[in-house]
């Protein structure tokens, strides 16, 4: 029972083992622990024996921790459900089982086959939390590795990287990537939404739109795994996260003498790579390993904690917005590089056409296209102000404004059309053709532009 309380809190240390201390984990571990301790004894009276309520008390535990995850699986399914129908009704569920256990298991072998599932399952997180140790531990390593290296450990010419020529001066690169942000014929069918005014504005800037271009993948980390090593080379998620850390991308341009900003609200980078982080208020781990504990759990989510998490997203996804605005106007010595990754328009919906909060029940309704055809809106306009902005100020630049695929969860969308995605491509206000690209080969043809690479086009 102490290792499956345990597991969700140590989970979440091991994976961001850089950013927390260790004690950040007992308070959450305590709390679980005492929840399971009084669910032991309240189920292990209904049910009769010590053996029932240690196996009812871990299951309850398990949605207990999980709970939020549990909701979202059902609001998917039944969108009117909220939580104060969900918790009561697994409540009633867990009563149920352990009365059901008291009636039909009235044997010793039954108590005993009880008692070896729960130690089973109790051994098995054990097991699970000592390959997360491990995990942590490589990372941690890693990281030390890392911070012993020396500027001049970053040449253009690094063993395996294509070689950078010398230009006279490096143009400002900003990359941007919208997380599921829909093709223009895509969106139109399904939402009604005509965006093509939005895409003329970037035009008459001087960007390049292609209304043809394709993803290579439907799933968010291969997607990004490819564009972070410009190259079409990830089939599945999996084989994605072991190189996310150090991504080629970033890494060519450090070495190419790069001042490099960069943000994620889904990925970390080795330190030694980001000159700026571009902090993000969605990973509130580093803050609070119990909060973030607490806000998988049941315990005040569907009150205050969730509405407070969705408040903080809005104020997370503007303030990141903005600041790559302020790195626009900044004065350095060294060319910039900007990488961002966020989650807009991906859901939960949280803007309307007007930046508006939406109300909870619709923050994931697929249903009604408005809600994602709204977040498009608010989020097209905060581009068109960011992309005026820096082609005002840095007319050189390169700026980048892709999605790492299109719109997944309409009813009845095809599987290509989910890997509809935008791209657009501003190389100082020079002519390029872009048109049907995929992400990856207009990434190449921007690096070839602003570091003189001779990246051939991969085959699409």
């Amino acid at each position: 029972m102490v290792s499956v309380c345990a597991y969700p809190v140590l989970f979440l240390y091991f994976r961001n083992i850089n950013e927390v201390v260790f004690t950040q984990v007992f308070a959450p571990m305590l709390v679980f622990a005492a929840i399971a301790m009084v669910a032991w004894l309240a189920f292990g009276m209904l049910s009769g024996t010590i053996a029932k309520g240690a196996f009812t008390a871990l299951l309850f535990i398990l949605v207990f921790m999980n709970y939020s995850l549990i909701e979202e699986v059902i609001r998917r399914l039944v969108p009117e459900w909220r939580w104060w129908r969900i918790a009561p009704t697994f409540l009633f569920l867990f009563i149920s089982l352990a009365f059901a256990l008291r009636v039909f298991v009235n044997r010793r072998e039954g108590d005993d086959s009880l008692f070896r599932i729960t130690v089973g399952l109790g051994a098995a997180y054990l097991v699970l939390t000592f390959f997360n140790a491990a995990g942590g531990m490589s990372v941690l390593a890693r990281a030390r590795i890392a911070e012993a290296r020396t500027a001049t450990d970053y040449s253009p010419e690094g063993q395996g990287y294509p070689a950078i020529l010398s230009t006279p001066a490096r143009p400002n690169f900003y990359y941007f990537i919208f997380d599921e942000y829909a093709r223009q014929d895509v969106l139109k069918k399904y939402t009604g939404l005509d965006n093509s005014p939005f895409l003329q504005r970037l035009e008459s800037k001087g960007f390049k739109v292609s209304y043809s271009s394709y993803s290579n993948s439907v799933s968010t980390p291969v997607s990004v795994g490819n564009l972070l090593n410009f190259d079409h080379i990830f089939p599945s998620p999996l084989e994605t996260r072991r190189g996310l850390p150090r991504p080629p991308l970033i890494e060519v341009f450090k070495k190419a003498g790069y001042k490099t900003f960069v943000g994620s609200q889904f990925y970390r980078f080795d330190a030694d790579l980001v000159d700026v982080s571009l902090a993000s208020k969605e990973f509130p781990v580093s803050l609070s390993i119990g909060r973030v504990a607490m806000a998988r759990s049941l315990i005040i989510y569907g009150v205050y904690l969730r509405r407070n998490e969705n408040r903080a997203r809005r104020e997370d996804s503007l303030s990141l917005l903005q600041r790559t605005r302020d790195i626009s106007k900044e004065l350095t010595q060294k060319p910039k590089f900007l990488f961002l990754h966020i989650l807009l328009p991906h859901e939960p919906f949280i803007f309307d056409g007007n930046g508006d909060p939406v109300a909870e029940g619709d923050m994931h309704n697929w249903a009604d296209p408005r809600h994602y055809a709204g977040q498009v809106i608010f989020l097209s306009k905060l581009i068109d102000e960011l992309t005026t902005t820096i082609v005002t100020q840095d007319p050189q630049a390169v700026v980048l404004l892709q999605s790492d695929h299109g719109a997944r969860s309409f009813a009845h969308i095809k599987f290509e059309e989910k890997r509809a995605c935008l791209n657009c491509a501003y190389l100082g206000g020079n002519d390029v053709q872009i048109e049907g690209l995929s992400p990856v080969n207009t990434l190449r043809l921007a690096l070839n532009y602003a570091l003189g690479l001779q990246l051939d086009i991969r085959k699409e």
